[in-house]
């Protein structure tokens, strides 16, 4: 699984399943009406290919 940091959030792909998680990394957020520090922000599916 590769990381890479997007600047308060970590994105974690596995290109392996084609899944792609960003995850919020901000040690000051914390839960409550927002998203916290660790909180998943997205979830992407992809494809190894072109479509078209």
């Amino acid at each position: 699984m590769k990381v890479t940091d997007q600047g308060g959030f970590l994105q974690y792909r596995a290109a392996s399943s084609h899944v792609s998680v960003i995850v919020v990394d901000d040690r000051d957020e914390e839960r409550g009406d927002r998203v916290g520090d660790g909180d998943v922000w997205s979830l992407d599916l992809w494809l190894p290919f072109q479509v078209g």
